[in-house]
């Protein structure tokens, strides 16, 4: 059975690229788990941000980035620097004021704008990379953030992403549990909160993101696929349920949280599943989510 997965996972990327004509790889279960323990250092006991930053750290250790760096959507910085360990001259956009401060505490960013993703204060052709983890999904106006991108980049430059898919909608379990179970206003509801919280405006298919990217005069050089079927099924409960919202205010995380920080076996017990659920997955292009490379091409 194991040489079957290892046969598919080696044709269907050949098969993906004809499909959306770019160069496709996948990443193994062994470099995801990796990913895992680097990223639970961070987040031990978060488990669906730990589980769902995992799979991007382990696609973005395909990559390297050098030189002047923008960080679109930086958040705090933690996750950029355990990723880049060794970027120095980065700078920073988050449009949250919260957030932004944080990132400025860190110490990570050698300046941090607090302003919208397509209004960067920053000179024509000034970065050699642009870096955006899990922020494009949530930007009203993605055809000008790209624009800027463009803008932003040197000739030859590149921007590495992660961003969900549709399926990350498709898949959403609960509200698909509670549909099937007649619950269907409970559904809708748990539905609308759950996009919401996670202000998804561009879910988009693996094609339609090369299209966006191609629109804004940018060339996709190749993609990751990451959190497919079965990975994706827990993160979604789990994610589902730590967000919903209490009678009282607050979410179900504020209560689960301080449980799972007292049990000291949580952080290693939770990779067994995570293991489990990687060994389950025969596809892993079907997936809920992507990294992408993509380059502003080199002057004529």
């Amino acid at each position: 059975m194991e040489w079957q997965i290892c046969l598919v996972n080696l044709i269907l990327p050949l098969i993906y690229k004809i499909l959306i004509n770019v160069k496709t790889k996948t990443i193994s279960p062994r470099k995801i788990l990796l990913g895992y323990d680097a990223v639970s250092t961070l987040y031990p006991h978060i488990p669906p941000l730990s589980h769902w930053r995992a799979w991007e750290y382990a696609a973005y250790q395909n990559y390297r980035i050098k030189g002047r760096v923008l960080d679109l959507g930086c958040g705090d910085g933690k996750y950029f620097r355990l990723i880049w360990p060794k970027v120095k001259d980065v700078i920073g956009v988050d449009m949250n004021p919260a957030v932004a401060e944080l990132g400025r505490k860190s110490g990570v960013y050698q300046n941090l704008h607090v302003t919208p993703a397509h209004q960067i204060p920053e000179m024509d052709e000034s970065f050699d990379h642009v870096f955006a983890n899990c922020s494009l999904e949530h930007m009203d106006n993605l055809e000008a953030v790209l624009t800027e991108i463009k803008r932003c980049l040197k000739p030859g430059g590149t921007l590495l992403c992660s961003v969900v898919t549709n399926r990350f909608v498709q898949w959403s379990i609960l509200s698909n549990i509670l549909a099937e179970a007649g619950y269907e206003k409970e559904s809708s509801l748990q539905k609308k909160n759950f996009l919401e919280y996670h202000n998804l405006t561009n879910a988009l298919a693996v094609n339609e993101w090369v299209n966006q990217f191609k629109t804004a005069g940018l060339e996709t050089e190749e993609h990751i696929p990451i959190m497919p079927k079965f990975n994706n099924a827990l993160w979604m409960l789990m994610d589902s349920l730590w967000h919903t919202k209490l009678r009282d205010g607050g979410e179900l995380g504020n209560l689960i949280y301080p449980l799972l920080t007292e049990n000291k076996k949580f952080t290693v017990a939770f990779r067994k599943i995570f293991s489990g659920l990687l060994e389950m997955e025969s596809n892993f292009l079907d997936c809920s989510g992507a990294v992408f490379l993509v380059k502003k091409p080199e002057k004529n």
